[in-house]
């Protein structure tokens, strides 16, 4: 075990200087923790942190935040050792520890969305601008705000019953599984294109409570979910998603009003938790797709949405890009 004087001068070296070395931070920080070397020089660890942050000239946030991804690294590893899978080991790991509290965030607390996540940020599949556009999409999610949808499915916890719960957390956890692409790895129509994975940006941007005004029904729509995607396209083209949310048969045959606005979209789910769509599922007409929601609160594709031609997505895409600015 190293001295805590000497474990100090390495700690401030790394603020100071070479700040890209979270690891060795995080792995210093930790043993002092867990010997209580900070004792009886400071009188908690808490006070050990300030006392470092105050030599090091850098704020306490930046020295929590990388202990706090470290910690998040170490919980992936110990619940993949479980499951028999093997990671890198932390010192291995060359990823920005923003990244890894982007996706504690984003998951709220449900592991496989967790680890999921950070399997693809491991793998480079998720760049940093996508967590953030995640985030920014929970975070709406979960405001909360009139007219929303998760207001609108959602009840009090004052005097409801505990399937009732059960419904409003359904409706919050698929709001988070559809915040990044994972549902649509093992989509038929993702085109597999060397040249345009090279090439052309990857776009995936999820809009909650979507609503835009058609210029062919002259009228406004409010769709559950609308994703903007190039996954599932050819290159340098958009393909616009309606996702409805379904909680009970009579949720289903609201979705159904989808269709006065089917000329700007060019794929229609229903997204359903698993315990209805084996009863719900099969009659649901074949113009939708279905994402089922396990227990797990993973997104799949149950049944397959067919591609429809949208002669006009303008009127979409103009009000998505004024919310993305």
């Amino acid at each position: 075990m190293m001295n805590i004087k000497k474990i100090e001068e390495e700690i401030e070296k790394i603020l100071i200087k070479d700040k890209r070395s979270w690891v060795r931070l995080f792995e210093l920080i930790r043993e002092v923790e867990l010997g209580a070397l900070w004792k009886p020089e400071h009188l908690s660890f808490t006070r050990w942190i300030r006392h470092l942050a105050y030599e090091s000239g850098v704020t306490e946030s930046l020295i929590w935040k990388r202990k706090k991804a470290g910690e998040i690294y170490f919980d992936y590893q110990t619940r993949a050792k479980k499951k028999g899978l093997s990671v890198p080991r932390i010192e291995d790991v060359e990823v920005s520890p923003d990244n890894f509290e982007l996706v504690e965030k984003i998951s709220q607390g449900n592991k496989d969305i967790k680890d999921d996540l950070m399997n693809k940020v491991l793998h480079r599949e998720l760049k940093r601008s996508e967590l953030l556009s995640a985030w920014k999409s929970v975070k709406t999610i979960r405001q909360n705000e009139p007219g929303s949808i998760i207001k609108k499915n959602s009840h009090s916890e004052v005097g409801c019953s505990e399937g009732e719960k059960e419904i409003a957390l359904s409706v919050s956890d698929i709001a988070i599984s559809l915040t990044y692409s994972s549902w649509l790895d093992h989509f038929p129509d993702v085109t597999i294109n060397t040249l345009t994975t090279h090439s052309q940006k990857k776009v995936y941007k999820l809009l909650p409570n979507f609503s835009f005004y058609s210029s062919i029904t002259d009228r406004s729509h409010t769709i559950d979910f609308l994703v903007i995607e190039n996954f599932t396209s050819k290159p340098h083209q958009l393909n616009l998603h309606s996702i409805e949310v379904v909680l009970s048969e009579e949720d289903l045959h609201k979705s159904f009003n989808s269709r006065q606005y089917q000329q700007h979209i060019n794929y229609f789910w229903i997204a359903m938790s698993s315990n209805m769509i084996e009863e719900i599922g099969p009659k649901i007409s074949d113009d939708y797709g279905l994402l089922e929601v396990d227990n797990g609160q993973i997104i799949t594709i149950w049944k397959n949405a067919t591609n429809k031609p949208a002669i006009e997505k303008i009127d979409i895409v103009q009000i998505a890009f004024i919310k993305s600015i």
